[in-house]
């Protein structure tokens, strides 16, 4: 508990890893800029956006083979953190999908996470539980790759759902897995209405 309370102060000590990222059009690059057309139609954006979902894990190697590996997320930073009191060490790693601000994932390996037992969960779900839902347009390619990774566990191949929607039903190929931790992983394919950057 020590650990994790002095990983945890380490992580929210360090300003570039804060979770807040101030920009505004001076600031922001040429390449992240949305041409004149797109902002006019863009909804003001709202005071909050969720930046980041961080992920405790006990092997960041093994993490690294799903997220990095077999899913094709981008490492853009990958550091060893010292605790305030300079008493422990912890490896964090950032890695993002196509969006440089929002949708990244973090994997946080407190010193000592090797040593925790091996997550346990059921086939039924439980409240506390998240999913994370990752979108592809090559789910035939993605699942396979994943699936194949030492630790992950298959909770249901891809399979064609229909979600009803407002004046529409949403087509989507639907596959389960949990990552080397335990945590649930939803790849989909949205197959119609197409995504927009599809």
């Amino acid at each position: 508990m020590k650990t994790l309370a002095a990983g945890l102060a380490a992580l929210l000590a360090a300003p570039l890893l804060s979770g807040c990222l101030i920009v505004n059009e001076t600031t922001r690059s040429p390449a992240a800029s949305p041409a004149p057309a797109a902002q006019a139609e863009t909804e003001p954006r709202g005071p909050i956006d969720l930046r980041r979902t961080t992920l405790l894990v006990r092997d960041m190697e093994a993490s690294l083979a799903f997220y990095e590996g077999a899913l094709g997320l981008e490492k853009y930073y990958d550091q060893i953190i010292t605790s305030r009191d300079g008493t422990s060490q912890s490896h964090l790693v950032l890695l993002r999908a196509n969006d440089p601000n929002i949708g990244v994932i973090g994997l946080w390996e407190l010193e000592g996470a090797a040593d925790a037992p091996a997550p346990q969960f059921t086939e039924q779900w439980v409240p506390g539980e998240i999913v994370l839902l990752f979108n592809t347009s090559e789910l035939d390619e993605v699942f396979p790759r994943a699936a194949a990774v030492e630790g992950v566990t298959v909770i249901s191949e891809p399979t064609y759902r229909e979600y009803p929607g407002d004046g529409v039903t949403y087509e989507v190929m639907v596959s389960m897995l949990r990552d080397p931790d335990g945590h649930i992983v939803e790849l989909n394919n949205r197959l119609n209405p197409p995504l927009d950057w599809d």
